[in-house]
């Protein structure tokens, strides 16, 4: 039996957006700060300094960045309306 409208559901479903928006927009800055050359100042994140392939990094730190709003941006999009047929 599927109960439409539960308020459980759309605060669960705020505070789910709300942290993918937050991952999203830390990742993408991650991944411009990649690109622009200073990685080696994400160092407090991580305790220490990156060595190695930085166009990688920020590729997959975009990747990520793009998918999380993506990801946000469709499950706000898709909180006003009923899911599946009653």
């Amino acid at each position: 039996m599927h109960t439409a409208g539960t308020p459980g559901g759309s605060a669960s479903r705020r505070t789910l957006v709300g942290v993918l928006v937050i991952i999203g927009v830390l990742a993408v800055i991650a991944g411009i700060l990649y690109l622009a050359g200073a990685a080696n100042s994400l160092h407090f994140m991580t305790g220490r300094v990156h060595k190695g392939t930085h166009d990688i990094r920020a590729a997959v730190s975009l990747v990520v960045g793009v998918a999380c709003l993506a990801g946000a941006w469709v499950m706000a999009k898709g909180s006003g309306r009923a899911s599946g047929p009653a």
